[in-house]
Formats: structure tokens, C-alpha cells, sequence
């Protein structure tokens, strides 16, 4: 009863943010201040109602003036709010053009300047990276998920190399964030109390090395951030 009180809590509250954020950018015609809102308020909301605590590590790598392409192992859907309320800066998502039918979360996305990727063919695909990289150049902060998808056995798997390949577009450092957790937690059923923690490392210059050694650095740092170690691939 307790998991489906959080499950529900998240979602109405995510509602009612979103609805709030979307009034907040009628009267501002401004994005900034509803991308704000979830990471001051809609992601501190969900953490509480799922009863989470964050504890972050390396903030003093995160310049604000800067723009990165953050990339992160992927463990639950915790990620995203944890994300939201441990980086001290908007954080966009580069995410798959069908999410914007999806009602609020698409109206959400849309309205406050969210990344599509078109990924119905390579040419589609292609010019979407392109218009990614122009607007992260232009300062916007990106987190993406290299592994793909979420990591069902704690390994962090190999990563991909989209996200490497639009910051070297986009003439921008790579920022490797792992995030711990404690193993079983968040998946069906369960539902306990715990601390998460967000690890942050040092940017990773993108253009200043070969794409698969930015690629491999990038892992191995993700690995020690993430207490992920046992996965890197001697």
C-alpha cells in the first residue's frame, strides 16, 4: 500500500508541476523559469514522496557559465529527479521525437525547449544531432544515457557514442556523473528509504582526443563515480 501511494503522489504531483510550469511560462515567455521549477521543486517533491535523500560530490567541477553533455549510468527512474536536484544547473534531455504525444510530459518537453531526435531515418537523424549541437553551443546543459537503457544488473554496460559525437559537434566538454545507489532498490515492489548519492567528475575535453578515447575515458570515470568499477572492461 505504502509503494502505491508513492507511485501515485509522484504522478499527481508531477501533474500538477508541469500544469504549474506551463501557466509560469504563459506570463514569463520564458523557459528558464519553468526548467527551474523541476529542478528546485518538482524533483525535490518526488524525492521527498519516495522518500529519498541525495548526497552530491564534486559540484566544484559544474561551471555554471559553461555548457557540458553530462553523462550518466542509468539504475531506475529515480535518475532523473536525482539529476534535477543534485546538478546546480538546467539540465535539458536530448530524448526520441514520439514522447511528444505523450499528454503533459509532451506539452512539458515542447514548451520549455526539450532535445527531439528523429530517429525514423539516418538523414532525419543526422540533421536532428546537428540542430542538438547548435543549441547546446549556445548553453544549454544536456544530460543523456550512453548505456541506452536502464541497467537491470548494476553493470554498466558499453557506451554508446551519440552523446560523444554531439559534444564534439557542439564544441563542448563531456561532464561524466555516476550515481549509487543501493542494488534492488526501485524496482517493482520495492520501496524503502535510502540515500542516493551523485558523484560528479571532472569535464572530459571532447575534441581533444580521439572519439573512442573519449568514449572509453568517459566509461572508466562513469565506472569509479558510479561504485561501478567490477564493469570496466580490461
Amino acid at each position: 500500500m505504502i509503494a502505491v501511494f508513492r507511485v501515485l503522489g509522484v504522478v499527481v504531483w508531477s501533474i500538477l508541476m508541469i500544469t504549474s510550469s506551463l501557466v509560469v511560462l504563459l506570463f514569463t515567455w520564458n523557459p528558464k523559469y519553468s526548467v527551474q521549477m523541476a529542478r528546485t521543486m518538482w524533483a525535490p517533491g518526488v524525492l521527498w514522496t519516495c522518500g529519498v535523500r541525495t548526497r552530491v560530490k564534486g559540484l566544484e567541477n559544474v561551471d555554471r557559465s559553461k555548457s557540458y553533455v553530462l553523462v550518466c549510468n542509468h539504475q531506475s527512474y529515480m535518475d532523473i529527479p536525482v539529476l534535477f536536484r543534485g546538478v546546480t544547473t538546467n539540465l535539458y534531455f536530448v530524448a526520441k521525437k514520439e514522447l511528444k504525444k505523450i499528454p503533459f510530459l509532451g506539452w512539458y518537453m515542447m514548451a520549455t525547449g526539450m532535445i527531439f531526435i528523429d530517429r525514423s531515418n539516418r538523414n532525419k537523424s543526422i540533421a536532428s544531432l546537428q540542430r542538438a549541437a547548435k543549441l547546446i553551443h549556445n548553453g544549454k546543459s544536456v544530460i543523456m544515457f550512453p548505456e541506452g537503457t536502464r541497467s537491470k544488473d548494476g553493470y554498466l554496460a558499453d557506451f554508446k557514442k551519440g552523446p560523444f559525437m554531439l559534444a564534439r559537434q557542439a564544441d563542448v566538454e563531456v561532464l561524466p556523473v555516476g550515481i549509487s545507489e543501493p542494488e534492488g532498490h526501485f524496482r517493482p515492489g520495492v520501496f524503502r528509504r535510502l540515500t542516493i548519492e551523485l558523484n560528479i567528475g571532472e569535464p572530459i575535453p571532447s575534441n581533444e582526443m580521439p572519439v573512442v578515447e573519449l568514449i572509453h575515458r568517459a566509461h572508466d570515470q562513469v565506472a569509479i563515480l558510479s561504485d561501478r568499477t567490477k564493469s570496466i572492461k580490461l
